[in-house]
Parts: structure tokens; sequence; C-alpha cells
């Protein structure tokens, strides 16, 4: 490209300067994309892991959970690379650490825990920030549990809900009234929960809830790499009106 390029006259500088511009307007993309950053844990608060978006004006943000003793990072580098196209993406750690490593969300608490960890990453973004769609909510295992709950008193908060691998069994009169418009409820075919995802999909959607059931393909109670090829249909079934 380089050589192609030099010193070019007419025509041929506009269409190279334009290539320029998009190879660089790439790597910007690239670089922002591969730069998550860590808010530490204090007294009182949880830690958080920030993805940014690689959309360059601001953008809206997605909250994903992770499961029984997981961590921030090891769940949402399976999300990153497709919801950072267009949202930041907010991983809050759970408060209870486990013995053999990682964390999990407590019974009771949780909801304003994840709030601040939440408000403490958006402020972190700043002008980067939109909060004019709401946001996104996705909970993965124990993590979808507790994603329910916040969603059903999210007071319009999370407009679009994203449940995985979890035998959760909603309130579709909660879900209205927190303003959830879209509930989106997935698990592998060899999870033992798919069948029981797929039938609450339909209960809620009998009951004037927008939801539908994502199978995962042949995986168990894991988030496998294939997750990435899924995630586009959810995540555009999801934005959809």
């Amino acid at each position: 490209m380089k050589h192609a390029c030099r010193r070019p006259r007419g025509v041929r500088a506009k269409v190279c300067a334009l290539l320029l511009v998009l190879l660089a307007a790439a790597s910007f993309s690239t670089s922002a994309r591969a730069a998550p950053f860590e808010l530490e844990a204090t007294e009182g608060e949880l830690g958080v892991v920030v993805y940014p978006s690689a959309s360059l004006g601001p953008s809206p943000v997605t909250v994903l959970l992770h499961g029984m003793c997981g961590a921030p990072r090891n769940t949402c580098d399976h999300f990153a690379a497709q919801i950072t196209e267009h949202d930041h993406l907010v991983c809050p750690r759970a408060s209870q650490r486990c013995a053999g490593g990682g964390a999990s969300w407590p019974q009771l608490g949780f909801e304003a825990q994840i709030e601040r960890a939440v408000l403490r990453a958006e402020a972190a973004l700043g002008e980067r920030l939109s909060t004019k769609p709401g946001r996104t909510l996705i909970g993965y295992s124990l993590g979808a549990f507790r994603a329910l709950e916040v969603a059903q008193r999210g007071a319009g908060k999370y407009p679009r809900v994203m449940l995985l691998g979890a035998r959760i069994h909603a309130d579709p009169s909660k879900l209205r009234d927190s303003g959830v418009q879209r509930l989106l409820l997935g698990a592998g075919a060899f999870d033992m929960t798919y069948e029981h995802m797929q039938r609450e999909a339909r209960w809620v959607a009998r009951r004037g809830v927008s939801a539908r059931f994502l199978g995962l393909g042949r995986v168990g109670h894991a988030l496998a790499p294939s997750l990435a090829s899924y995630l586009p249909e959810a995540l555009a079934w999801l934005a959809s009106e």
C-alpha cells in the first residue's frame, strides 16, 4: 500500500487518501477493542472489568454477570468481540470469594452492589457513554439467576435481557412492570437446563413478553468458543424493535 500510494496524483491521490483513512480507522477500532481496564474492588465496592466499545461515538452499556466461582474476564472474553462492536461491556466481579478461586454472588444485597459497580464504570467511560437506549443485561449460570432478579426490579434500566444456562423462573408481570422489552433464553444442547429454558421462553411469550429461546449448539454447561457464532443472532434480536 505504501509503495502503491507513493507520490500519487489526481484521482489516484484521492483513492489513496481514502484507503489510508480507512486503514487508520480500522487500526483505531482494533486498538480500542483490545484495551479492557479494571476498577479495583474497594471496601464495600465490587471490582469491575470494562471493555470499551470499538465504536467512535458514545455507546450504551451491556452488563454481564458471571457464574458461580467465576471471574469477569474468563466469562466476558467470550462475549467481548461481538458486544464491543456497538456497546461498552461492563463485568462486575461477585463479592463472595471461593476457596478454589473465583467468586460467587450472594443471595442478598447483590443488586445495590451491581448498580454501584455499573455506575463506577459509566463514570469512568465519561463522554463515551450513551444512556439513551438503556442497558442490556446478560447473566450466565448463577449470574443468570441474579440477572433475572436485577431485571425484574430494574425500573426501566434493562430493556434487553439475555439469560444463559440456568433453571430460571421468570415473572412476566414483573418483567413488564420493570420495562423489559426483550428476553432471550439460551443453553447448549447438552446442558441440563436446555429443555427447561425452551419451555420457559414459550411460557413467558404466551404471557405477553417478547421472549425467545436460542440453542447454543452441541455443548454442555460451559461457555465454548462456538458461542461467538451464535452471539450475532442473539444480539441482533435483542436490539430489534
